[in-house]
């Protein structure tokens, strides 16, 4: 006689595979693989240094929203290529604190020789946005290797969407409500303080003024046009909470800052020679794992302007 408890279970509900969040697309004219349920995926079938076609680059933009990172291998690119490739996302634009490329105003270097020790980059303890003090911050990060390490040196990605989407009701009501000060006023004075052989390389001049050094940002941040909800608060020229002490801000900051950390949100990407990798900076964390030794790192970015981030009270384009 059958077990009537197995009899009477009912069939699990089953719904639609997720991937980053959301139902996978469909791709035809791209490969799309990717890197983990979190985040990431890999593209193939793409030349970087030929003009793409409409309906390639709307996969591209397709992948680049749902997965928030994609990866392009074996691009050798010249700066012209990379440029040209980094403004089908939008409008470049230089950083006050990142070193210039090879003398392109519109383009960074993150580099690391041989011989050089980790702290010689802006590589932050924490997963951070890149350039949250600037009124506009980043939309997205195009960085491309010209040297990696045969062994570590990955970069790793959160995702922001899903840290906020697995916070509590009350905690999302707390952070809805919340503002960031993020600041760069002081990026170089506190690099001067530092032992010379603990600096930072950073960017000797800029033409920035004091007031664009410094802004107001909402902790929850909207997508422009989905009006999907991403945490946006990280210790990377953190201030305070408007309204709250210092004290206090860094007591929840800790505690949300400790939920990008985990795993089931991540991908990692390793670098290869030409490897280039696109990553939203509005809806992702990002750090460097600087876990490789006496070998050389050499990665070239652009940077593209994003829009004024939105919160929570913000209406959205339709």
């Amino acid at each position: 006689m059958s077990d009537p408890l197995i009899l009477d279970k009912p069939d699990p509900v089953i719904g639609v595979p997720l991937v980053a969040g959301l139902p996978m697309p469909e791709f035809k004219r791209i490969g799309v693989e990717p890197i983990t349920g979190a985040c990431g995926c890999e593209i193939t079938g793409v030349d970087l240094r030929q003009p793409l076609d409409d309906e390639t680059l709307g996969e591209i933009m397709k992948a680049f929203e749902q997965f928030l990172v994609i990866v392009f291998r074996d691009q050798d690119l010249t700066p012209e290529q990379h440029k040209h490739f980094s403004r089908y996302f939008g409008e470049l634009t230089e950083l006050p604190q990142a070193p210039i490329y090879a003398g392109h105003r519109d383009m960074q270097e993150v580099r690391r020789e041989a011989y050089e020790s980790v702290n010689v980059v802006p590589s932050f303890e924490h997963f951070h946005t890149d350039s949250s003090f600037l009124p506009r911050p980043p939309k997205c990060i195009i960085m491309r290797a010209i040297d990696a390490p045969r062994w570590g040196g990955d970069t790793a990605f959160s995702n922001a969407y899903l840290v906020y989407e697995g916070l509590s009701d009350g905690m999302k009501a707390l952070v809805d409500g919340l503002q960031v000060v993020y600041s760069g006023k002081n990026i170089w004075s506190n690099n001067e303080k530092l032992a010379p052989e603990k600096r930072l390389r950073l960017r000797e001049s800029h033409d920035f003024t004091e007031d664009l050094l410094e802004s107001v940002h909402p902790a929850v941040r909207l997508h422009p046009e989905t009006g999907r909800k991403a945490l946006y608060a990280n210790t990377a020229y953190f201030k305070h909470f408007v309204g709250w002490t210092e004290d206090e801000s860094r007591a929840l900051l800790n505690y949300l800052q400790g939920l990008a950390q985990h795993l089931h949100y991540h991908c990692r990407v390793k670098w290869r020679k030409d490897t280039l990798i696109v990553w939203d900076n509005r809806f992702t964390l990002h750090r460097g794992v600087h876990d490789f030794k006496y070998e050389r790192r050499h990665l070239i970015r652009t940077t593209v302007i994003g829009e004024r981030p939105l919160g929570p009270g913000d209406a959205i384009s339709s």
